[in-house]
């Protein structure tokens, strides 16, 4: 049984599977697919994004994510304007939008809806902030390993299967979700400190590629657990080929 996260191992043994049936193959990325573009200055002039700091997501926007929080550090007087850019879309795009009229931010958030799959790298490389606000315990998060990849500054929350890949501190910036504001003042350090979001993305980078977070590298272990079970249990492959 080939989980994502080693706490959702756990989960899994304590559902009775032997802990030798049982291994973590994470999300990953596929390197030679997910790259950085070479215009994203055009890009930002075509979004009207220019001069702008930009705090990122992709996915699907759900309520429990919380990205509402963000949207007060919109309205907060800065040097650099602040704007929120969402790469997805979801059930809580009605609430974000709402809450963006009311704080008179509606100039300042953005929400691509879906776009092509090709066309994500491109937009997450103009991410100066790159927003992970909640997550499920046990998952995976794609979007990690492609901030990741595209060495962006990350906000996490501070959980087992989030500290599986990143180190808060050294490749991103974990918080305590059972903190009142404490996703909004990490986002808020990130915004302040730019020498920080360079450090932590050039690391998320490094990260990425020392752990060999790639789907190429999933594909491969996969193989060789297959071979090793069938090399374990001769008998039995000689009478599937019978």
């Amino acid at each position: 049984v080939l989980c994502v996260t080693r706490v959702l191992v756990d989960m899994v043994m304590a559902e009775g599977v032997p802990a030798e049936r049982l291994d973590v193959t994470p999300n990953g990325l596929n390197l030679d697919r997910f790259t950085a573009p070479t215009d994203s200055d055009a890009l930002r002039r075509e979004l009207g994004l220019e001069g702008r700091l930009i705090l990122g997501f992709t996915g699907f926007v759900r309520e429990w994510h919380g990205l509402h929080r963000v949207l007060d550090l919109l309205a907060n007087p800065a040097d650099t304007p602040r704007h929120l850019l969402v790469v997805g879309d979801g059930p809580a795009r009605a609430t974000l939008e709402s809450r963006a009229r009311e704080l008179g931010v509606s100039d300042r958030l953005t929400i691509l809806g879906v776009v092509e799959r090709e066309a994500v790298a491109r937009y997450v490389s103009l991410f100066d902030v790159a927003l992970q606000p909640d997550v499920v315990a046990y998952a995976s998060p794609l979007k990690l390993f492609e901030y990741m990849g595209l060495g962006r500054a990350i906000v996490a929350p501070d959980t087992g299967n989030v500290r599986e890949v990143l180190t808060h501190g050294q490749d991103a910036l974990l918080f305590d979700r059972a903190q009142d504001g404490a996703f909004v003042a990490a986002v808020e350090r990130l915004v302040e400190d730019a020498a920080l979001r360079e450090a932590l993305g050039r690391e998320a980078a490094e990260t990425l590629r020392r752990g060999n977070y790639t789907w190429e590298n999933n594909a491969r272990r996969v193989i060789e657990m297959a071979r090793a079970l069938t090399a374990a249990a001769p008998e039995e492959r000689s009478l599937d080929r019978a």
